[in-house]
């Protein structure tokens, strides 16, 4: 597998057709395993849960897209009442993902992964002249290995807004009940507030229900889980100066990259695979989802010619049908790194 070394040689994409604004995003999802080797996944059980049988695959994306100003009011309206907003923009107009690098990975541990999407990302953009902006979900772990990678490096980071309409809809629910009416004007409400800057009035309001209303345990429970979701991540919650700088807001590149390059492969009825094995193919797929897939192969079979013949093709005079595509170039590097 020639993965690490067709992206070491790759050039970087072409700055004219670079976005303004450098993102990044990552996101975990499980991969089921043949029995022996999930047999081998050590995970607490509570009571009456089964054995496990995925193991989780990280995923990282890079990729550059326009500035895109929006309105509080247009956002909320888009994700609670999508018919009612006259003033959205059609979709091909949206700036769209330019250039994305993916990598999944089962055997990397996740600060392998970061390390190399960061550093792709960072690579993109040399002189540090664009924003840097990392769109994750909640996972606290991810988190945390990010602000440890980035300790020194000023970038934006912004928690999944579809993430954060979900707790309001997860309290809207047990308090309204589901497709209630009241239960949608509290959801854009709030998400509003959000969008705003106003995080911390939220979570008072959310607190006074809790104080002033006689609940039931689940009510309770999911105000509670709304309350703590939004404190521990209000860093990353800064919405109104995200939409007045035009920054992407959503995580729906890393999530569509967890589907297509990963779930839409590996699960699947009877499907079960080793660890080697499914990390040849979300390697292969990782090119493959990339755009790369061409050009990789035709490195690929060039660095196979030159690690078992060398030269010996052109010694004897027979033609380099490897070659023919003109896709990478024949150089000293390739042959050195062969050997």
């Amino acid at each position: 597998m020639s993965y690490d070394q067709y992206y070491e040689a790759k050039a970087l994409p072409d700055a004219q057709s670079e976005g303004s604004i450098v993102v990044a995003g990552f996101d975990g999802i499980g991969v089921p395993l043949i029995k022996s080797e999930a047999a081998k996944i050590v995970a607490r059980q509570g009571k009456g849960q089964k054995r496990q049988k995925k193991k989780e695959a990280m995923v990282g994306v890079s990729y550059t897209v326009e500035q895109n100003i929006r309105t509080a009011k247009e956002v909320a309206t888009n994700l609670v009442y999508p018919e009612q907003n006259c003033d959205r923009k059609k979709k091909d107009d949206k700036p769209r993902a330019k250039n994305i690098r993916r990598l999944a990975s089962l055997e990397r541990p996740k600060q392998e992964v970061f390390h190399e999407i960061m550093n792709h990302s960072l690579n993109r953009d040399p002189e540090s002249k664009k924003p840097l902006v990392v769109v994750m979900d909640g996972a606290l772990g991810l988190w945390s290995i990010l602000m440890t990678f980035l300790s020194a490096i000023a970038f934006t980071g912004i928690l999944d807004i579809i993430h954060v309409t979900q707790y309001l809809w997860k309290v809207a629910n047990a308090l309204y009940g589901e497709k209630s009416s009241l239960g949608k004007k509290w959801v854009y409400d709030n998400l509003l507030m959000i969008l705003e800057g106003r995080v911390c009035d939220v979570i008072d309001k959310l607190r006074r229900v809790l104080e002033t209303q006689k609940l039931k345990k689940s009510q309770r429970d999911a105000l509670n889980e709304c309350i703590g979701y939004f404190n521990n991540h209000l860093a990353w919650m800064k919405y109104d100066e995200y939409l007045e700088a035009g920054y992407p807001i959503g995580s729906g590149v890393v999530e569509s990259s967890c589907g297509h390059t990963v779930k839409d492969r590996m699960e699947g009825t009877g499907r079960r695979w080793s660890t080697e094995g499914a990390e040849a193919i979300l390697l292969l797929r990782s090119i493959f989802t990339s755009k790369n897939w061409d050009e990789y192969w035709q490195f690929h079979m060039e660095l196979e010619r030159s690690f078992y013949y060398h030269d010996a093709l052109a010694a004897i005079g027979v033609p380099d049908d490897f070659n023919e595509l003109g896709m990478i170039e024949k150089n000293t590097t390739i042959t050195a790194r062969a050997a």
